[in-house]
């Protein structure tokens, strides 16, 4: 799906759901065949639970086995607090592609078509920040050759992309 993603690993540590820091990890690459960008998310799993079940008004959302009821609330939720928009303030559709578990974290899978131009665009970024005061979401965007890195937290959560 995502070839070249690459992955980090974070070493699990031994109770699901005890971490002292709140982050995302997302990876932003452009296709130039395809002109689309792939984008991966990793976020930890018992956050994204939490985040999804407030936003289901408080009905448990669970990821992954044969209880996983997530997928809708998922897509909804990445629509509302992720997106890229154009110049115009028009926000580009996105759609979700999945989602993979890998230890205490979930990898949400997104295209955005027709994206072969960037500059100039607001790149968005707020998930679960409406929960933790302290959420940084980290995205690298890699874009015909360029890289940057931008931070989101409760103080900024668009920049306009400059690649």
């Amino acid at each position: 799906m995502f070839p070249n993603r690459e992955v980090v690993k974070i070493p699990p540590l031994g109770v699901r759901g005890l971490h002292a820091f709140h982050t995302s990890l997302t990876e932003i690459q452009y296709n130039a065949k395809e002109k689309s960008l792939e984008i991966s998310i990793r976020m930890f799993t018992d956050d994204l639970e939490t985040a999804l079940t407030k936003a289901n008004n408080g009905q448990k959302i669970m990821i992954g086995g044969k209880n996983d009821n997530s997928n809708a609330v998922l897509n909804k939720y990445i629509q509302q607090h992720f997106a890229i928009l154009t110049p115009q303030k028009q926000k580009k559709t996105l759609t979700v592609l999945g989602k993979e578990l890998e230890g205490d974290a979930t990898w949400v899978y997104v295209e955005i078509p027709n994206s072969q131009d960037c500059k100039g665009h607001i790149l968005y970024n707020n998930l679960m920040q409406e929960l933790f005061d302290d959420q940084s979401n980290l995205v690298n965007f890699i874009y015909l050759g360029n890289k940057k890195t931008y931070l989101f937290n409760a103080k900024t959560r668009a920049i306009e992309i400059d690649l």
